[in-house]
């Protein structure tokens, strides 16, 4: 967060580069008071969208070109007499009249201003929108060349009810899952389904470029891994496929062996971790270009819980230097 004494505010305009991928986020937010004098920039559909509320005016509008395609956009916020103007790319794409009114003649003389989030609950604003668009907040990841994805840094992780994602088939039952490992690198935990308080009754590990498949009935299996292929575990009350494009490895499972993981459907806390699990030192980062439960995609920012530090839309090209830093 950042103040501002408004008395000794000179230019009434801010300008900046953005580049992301996500389509939905707060860019930036400000007020002199948070309950009638606010102002919000982000994203919605891809699109600029700005909310103010102050004694003037109460108002939602979005206007301008999509800007959740990865590229550099130059954007201009302005407070010209009573209006604002917003304009990308060195085009006008929205002015609004009669809205505002002088700096000077503000109650409250300190503005806050806070990057990529709110100062009040998201419920305030006048239309919901999630709190932290998927936009660089460091120079080592504004370096850093993009595309589309989701990145889990060293020791980010994302829980997933299992009550909130598709269901098994009952009878008989089976469950699948599909990963679109694109890049991945280190050791650590991939996916588990497990409790928050026991080792995760099944898991899937990164280790040397393969994938460990462990199970708590006996022994597991490994598979080497190819990047860009996606990796698919099918289960049923007697084994458990691990495939990637040609390659498959099957465990075979003892009689009822598969029961105390299907009983977790029956847990409140029965969970589907990505990434890290609780109480591990993970050094695994990883890629994906979706995540999908019984041929549905998951979505990362409707996780039960997740690191702030995940990229939820764009993934680095390469693993290397300046994609262990926040998005």
């Amino acid at each position: 967060m950042m103040t501002f004494n408004v008395t000794k505010i000179t230019k009434t305009s801010s300008s900046f580069e953005l580049r992301t991928w996500d389509p939905e986020g707060v860019i930036f937010y400000g007020d002199t008071n948070p309950n009638d004098d606010w102002f919000m920039l982000g994203l919605r559909d891809g699109r600029p969208e700005i909310q103010l509320h102050n004694h003037w005016a109460q108002l939602t509008v979005g206007a301008g070109p999509r800007l959740d395609d990865g590229r550099w956009h130059q954007v201009e916020v302005k407070m010209d007499g009573d209006s604002v103007l917003l304009g990308v790319d060195g085009e006008e794409v929205l002015r609004l009249r009669q809205v505002s009114g002088p700096l000077a003649g503000k109650a409250q003389p300190v503005m806050k201003i806070a990057l990529g989030g709110l100062l009040f609950p998201p419920s305030n604003l006048r239309l919901p929108a999630q709190t932290s668009a998927s936009i660089p907040t460091s120079t080592r990841s504004c370096a850093v060349e993009s595309q589309p994805g989701v990145f889990f840094p060293p020791g980010a992780h994302a829980e997933f009810s299992l009550r909130g994602i598709p269901q098994p088939h009952a009878e008989p039952w089976a469950f699948s899952l599909e990963l679109g490992l694109q890049l991945a690198a280190g050791a650590g935990h991939l996916l588990a389904l497990g409790t928050p308080e026991n080792s995760p009754w099944l898991s899937l590990r990164l280790q040397d470029q393969k994938v460990v498949l462990s199970s708590a009935s006996g022994p597991g299996l490994d598979l080497s891994l190819v990047s860009g292929l996606p990796l698919q575990l099918k289960m049923d009350m007697s084994r458990v496929v691990l495939s990637q494009g040609p390659k498959e490895e099957v465990l075979a499972l003892p009689p009822l062996g598969l029961e105390p993981l299907s009983n977790l459907w029956a847990q409140p806390q029965g969970y589907l971790f990505l990434g890290a699990v609780p109480g591990e030192v993970s050094s695994a980062s990883f890629c994906l270009d979706g995540l999908w439960a019984q041929g549905q995609r998951l979505d990362v920012d409707q996780a039960l819980s997740r690191s702030q530090d995940i990229w939820t839309h764009s993934c680095p090209q390469s693993l290397g230097n300046g994609t262990d830093t926040s998005h």
